[in-house]
């Protein structure tokens, strides 16, 4: 459950960065 989380995680800050930096994707 524990990878899980950090998989969650990952996938949010990446969202939050292509929110934040949308022009270098």
């Amino acid at each position: 459950m524990i990878l899980l989380g950090i998989v969650i995680l990952l996938m949010a800050a990446y969202l939050f960065y292509a929110l934040v930096h949308p022009e270098k994707l």
